[in-house]
């Protein structure tokens, strides 16, 4: 298989990679010097992030007004701009992604996510095989594939094709794709090669899910556009390797994933690490896990919704799992 494609379609091409490299250059030449100037402006604005956050433990009652400052310097003062950096810490540390800022400094913070950092930091050895369903731009594909190894591989699937193509860039800058594949496609219930219904999420595009079937993304605002749409059971009978994890981030679609996939946990019975969007996924999955024979911790916010799923087959040691990961 090659990089990009749902197995048994059309190879990826080399001249698109070539393309790929060519277009990194130009953009990497032509906004050098903004890239630069607009990276050392973020860096001023979040240096005094750690002093802030012990001034307002200390005096609570600054939080609201200074929530407000830090408004209006984002708005007013920062510049919005795509740049390449490096992550500054967590599983990603040091990797290479080209981010929007304001709106995605978290990943360049390494601020998202702690607790699926730890699980998947924690559950990962060389050779292992990722699917990340739902994975933006790869935060934590790029993270997972250096875990992995040489001999691992991470398969990235996402449905908004701007997403896909800042993977690629990625997974390229980072000298990594021979180990990590972007599949555009949604994974659902049922392969659909004539295309499936997917809301795009508005800038950044993390918020983007199928809209079929009675779903629809939690927070998916932007156009509606037509996409591939596959099962994890069809991909890997069209060839694609058997996973060891599985991280699902799909804006409300979290039970049509696992509903594609019935060979998949009867017979390869992978981890799963999933973030649950709403309360009718929330119900049906645990009717799923009793079924198929897992067990599950779950982390659920002040919020309720999203909450963090974190489930192993009934004979694997999840609870080792989860301590490692809260020691970690």
């Amino acid at each position: 298989m090659e990089d990009g494609h749902i197995p048994g379609k059309e190879a990826y091409k080399l001249g698109e990679t070539r393309c790929l490299y060519q277009e990194m250059a130009d953009c990497n030449r032509m906004t050098g010097d903004v890239t630069s100037f607009s990276v050392l402006l973020y860096r001023l604005y979040f240096a005094p992030k750690s002093a802030i956050g012990r001034m307002i433990r200390r005096w609570p009652s600054a939080q609201r007004p200074l929530n407000r400052f830090k408004t209006m310097v984002r708005r007013y003062v920062l510049p919005k701009t795509r740049v390449w950096v490096q992550v500054q810490k967590g599983l990603t540390r040091g990797m290479w992604m080209r981010i929007e800022l304001p709106d995605e400094a978290r990943y360049w913070r390494g601020e998202h996510d702690f607790e699926v950092e730890r699980a998947l930091s924690t559950a990962l050895q060389p050779g292992a095989v990722v699917y990340d369903v739902g994975a933006h731009l790869g935060y934590f594909a790029l993270g997972a594939a250096r875990l992995a190894g040489k001999s691992g591989r991470v398969i990235a699937f996402d449905g908004d094709p701007d997403n896909v193509m800042r993977l690629r860039e990625n997974a390229v800058k980072n000298g990594l794709q021979e180990r990590l594949q972007v599949v555009h496609a949604a994974v659902w219930s049922n392969t659909a090669s004539d295309g499936i219904s997917f809301r795009r999420g508005m800038e950044p595009r993390a918020q983007g899910g199928v809209e079929a079937d009675g779903y629809r993304p939690v927070l998916g605002a932007g156009e509606l556009i037509k996409i591939p749409a596959i099962t994890l059971d069809n991909f890997i009978a069209r060839g694609g390797p058997c996973p060891h994890l599985i991280k699902i981030d799909v804006e409300g679609g979290e039970g049509e994933v696992l509903r594609g996939a019935v060979r998949l946990f009867t017979d390869q019975r992978p981890l799963i690490i999933a973030e649950v969007h709403h309360e009718q996924a929330a119900k049906q999955i645990p009717q799923w896990l009793e079924e198929y024979r897992y067990c599950a911790k779950w982390n659920v916010s002040n919020e309720e919704y999203p909450r963090q799923l974190f489930a192993w087959p009934t004979e694997y040691d999840g609870r080792a799992w989860m301590q490692r990961s809260q020691e970690a």
